[in-house]
């Protein structure tokens, strides 16, 4: 697969019709986010068809020559550099080299690439897009975890059948702790991985907003001296940041990731905060954190890309607003036992209901059947009496399809893109690629593909590519690859269709 889509992207080449080297070169950055001052690992690769032993050397002298200090100039400084690895398969020979440098300030961009291949009296060069990047100064973020977030694995039962449901929680200060609703929900008590190593149980809450998903917990007094939590500061909604920031607990383990911080979406007079972080099992409830180390918002979804070559990376932190629960926290009298808090806030909340039925159908079971249903239609009902809940159609839509629950989630689903939520509008279109209704999903994959200039924008490209293909319409279908590729050009899927998109219209050289 990876040979055929190669030698069609290299046989597409200028120089591929008349001379003795296809040539095409590539550059890339391990993260888009890094600190001034920090360091950047830069990538370049040079993939080529040569024919003949002397194309072979004038491209293996031009790699070995190739000066990234001079072209990368300020405000980088190369720090060191790999020697070339040269791997050859099947007539295309591949070239590699990484180099560290330092990003020093007022870095907007990796700067184009140009590498210049001297064959035969003539040069053939090639050159790569430059790639964006977004700078921040100071740790303030990465200090700020350290003694203010722990881990939380939340315990209860569900129709006899015992769970465990791991988080992340963050401290405001006095005897609250912030989390994620759905992490807990369900839940009798939680258990605290404090960073001294220590380990103490949360059993009351002070407040619950279901509808934003997030939950105000009770710390005891004796934890709270104990502990030494330093308490993160909230951010004021208006706050600009170029980068973000979570800290969560994922696999029990304190962990920091940074990226590119995108326009914040407007749901329904709610907010949520969109980031390029990595969202792992065990980072819900943590804290969004903007450079400064202040809070912009609770992580309660994401999605983590995965350095397989198989998928294109668009790593993506949703993170919602903690004030109204914190407004509630500030007038309460005193906490309550969290399993009554729950039941209370399930009586009365459409949204406490449907996230009680989303972790009570997400819990291994032992049987199906009746109680499973039970859930399910309580998480239907609940969709059908708060239609204007884009978030909440979300969530409930993504556990009907999890649930095979095609019709009714495709449903809700749509309800959510139609408020303008972004995350459902790509979600749904998935939803109708997987059923083989590719003209929906391209029309879908398409509308997010033209409007968003965040994350989904790639996602929703190759999607659109796919679908494309299906309907035939090729041309179009390779303008929505040259998106994919803009941001990752060795996505291998991508380069796959490309070669068969360009077979389909006859181009066989």
């Amino acid at each position: 697969m990876r040979t055929l889509a190669l030698a069609v992207l290299l046989a597409a080449s200028a120089s591929a019709q008349t001379d003795a080297l296809s040539l095409q070169v590539f550059s890339g950055v391990d993260r888009e986010a890094v600190e001034t001052g920090g360091y950047l690992e830069v990538e370049v690769e040079a993939l080529a068809v040569p024919q003949g032993a002397d194309a072979d050397d004038a491209l293996a002298l031009a790699f070995a020559e190739w000066d990234l200090g001079s072209q990368l100039g300020d405000p980088f400084e190369v720090v060191r550099q790999t020697a070339p690895m040269r791997r050859e398969t099947d007539g295309v020979v591949e070239w590699q080299r990484r180099a560290i440098v330092r990003v020093g300030e007022g870095a907007t961009a990796v700067p184009a690439l140009r590498l210049a291949v001297r064959l035969g009296g003539r040069t053939v060069e090639r050159t790569t897009p430059p790639r964006p990047i977004r700078t921040f100064a100071g740790l303030d973020a990465t200090r700020a975890h350290g003694r203010s977030v722990v881990g939380v694995t939340a315990e209860g039962e569900v129709d006899g059948i015992a769970f465990r449901r791991v988080g992340s929680a963050f401290s405001v200060g006095g005897d609250a702790l912030v989390t994620a609703y759905h992490v807990v929900v369900g839940a009798r008590r939680v258990r605290l991985a404090l960073p001294d190593g220590g380990e103490v149980v949360a059993d009351r809450a002070w407040a619950l907003d279901p509808v934003r998903d997030v939950a105000v917990l009770h710390l005891p007094q004796e934890v709270r001296q104990r502990a030494g939590l330093a308490p993160l500061v909230v951010a004021p909604a208006e706050a600009i940041s170029d980068v973000a920031f979570t800290a969560g607990w994922p696999g029990g383990v304190q962990r920091v990731t940074v990226g590119v911080r995108y326009r914040d979406l407007q749901i329904g007079g709610r907010r949520v905060r969109v980031a390029g972080n990595a969202v792992r099992p065990g980072d819900s409830g943590g804290p969004l954190l903007d450079a400064s180390g202040r809070v912009l918002g609770v992580v309660v979804s994401g999605r983590q890309s995965s350095p397989t070559p198989d998928l294109l990376r668009g790593s993506i932190a949703l993170a919602s607003d903690p004030g109204p629960a914190l407004a509630a926290y500030a007038a309460a009298d005193h906490p309550v036992r969290l399993d009554r808090a729950l039941a209370a806030s399930s009586e009365s909340f459409v949204a406490g209901r449907a996230l009680d039925a989303v972790g009570a159908i997400q819990v291994p079971a032992r049987r199906r059947g009746d109680d499973r249903q039970r859930y399910l239609d309580t998480l239907r009902q609940a969709l059908l009496e708060s239609p204007d809940d884009a978030v909440l159609q979300y969530t409930g839509g993504m556990a009907l399809d999890d649930a095979g629950q095609r019709r009714p989630a495709a449903t809700a689903l749509d309800a959510s893109r139609r408020a303008g939520y972004v995350p459902a509008a790509y979600s749904l279109a998935h939803h109708h690629l997987s059923r083989g209704e590719v003209e929906t999903a391209a029309a879908l994959f398409g509308e997010i593909a033209a409007a968003e200039d965040g994350p989904y924008r790639r996602l929703a490209s190759f999607g659109q590519a796919q679908a494309l293909i299906g309907l035939g319409r090729y041309q179009a279908a390779e303008a929505a690859l040259g998106v994919v590729l803009a941001h990752d050009a060795r996505f291998a899927p991508a380069l796959y269709l490309l070669g068969i998109v360009r077979l389909a219209q006859g181009r066989t050289e």
